[in-house]
């Protein structure tokens, strides 16, 4: 237990990574995480200087967090990553209805990106959304069965893999050859109904068992993502904080 180590998706703080970073980096530190994920515009400027401020903060950038799609981008962000000596670049795929042809081209995408990532010393991962798990699991195992497994590993959504209907514990059981990283994200059976999040511990998902199970593996981050809240971000991602050290991570 407690091997794991926490970091906190920005997303919850909106607007203010962008207006201020270093308020956001000072409390994602108090509130007792190791690292932070975000997307590559957050950091593409005043690069140095922001990475001084995670160094000052004592925090690692655990990844960066896009969608698929630009090639261009993904090499401005591998290397970004590297400058930063961050760990993973991760994407999210093609929304909607999710057609097949959708998810054959994010395959292919996604293999280009992993050898980019590779050359910079960095991993490609997929972060999967409710469409993917959907359907018998149609879409993520298109994208498993056509990537390369040493080139694109999985970011597990707790959330939105109960979402698609699955359980979370069982489908990182099923895939625990390809998980990377997970994002824990919680939510009642309410919330789901209206694509609402809630603290660690407040929602349905198995956070224990998962977290147990996930620290035998060779994993070594989970990160908190909370989209949004509607009170303060610092005091949300706080009591998930709180909630991961009471149940030992």
């Amino acid at each position: 237990m407690g091997s794991l180590k926490v970091g906190a998706q920005l997303i919850i703080w909106g607007a203010k990574p962008r207006e201020n970073l270093k308020e956001v980096l000072d409390e994602a530190r108090e509130a007792g995480y190791e690292g932070i994920e975000a997307s590559p515009e957050i950091f593409s400027t005043d690069t140095m200087w922001k990475r001084r401020l995670l160094l000052e903060n004592g925090l690692r950038l655990v990844a960066l967090h896009m969608g698929v799609g630009n090639m261009e981008q993904v090499e401005q962000a591998a290397r970004l990553l590297e400058t930063l000596e961050g760990e993973y670049l991760t994407f999210s795929g093609p929304g909607g209805k999710g057609l097949d042809e959708d998810y054959f081209k994010c395959a292919e995408f996604l293999n280009k990106a992993g050898q980019i990532s590779r050359e910079h010393g960095i991993k490609t991962c997929y972060h999967n959304h409710g469409h993917e798990i959907a359907d018998n699991q149609r879409g993520i195992e298109i994208i498993i069965q056509n990537t390369e497994p040493e080139l694109v590993g999985l970011c597990v959504d707790t959330y939105w893999v109960k979402f698609g209907g699955v359980d979370p514990l069982q489908f990182i059981k099923t895939n625990r050859e390809r998980i990377v990283y997970l994002h824990l994200k919680d939510g009642s059976e309410e919330d789901m109904k209206n694509k609402r999040f809630s603290e660690l511990g407040k929602g349905s998902i198995e956070f224990p068992a998962i977290l147990s199970f996930t620290a035998q593996l060779n994993v070594k981050w989970v990160v908190v993502e909370q989209d949004w809240t509607p009170g303060s971000p610092f005091k949300s991602m706080l009591e998930s904080r709180n909630y991961l050290r009471k149940i030992g991570y």
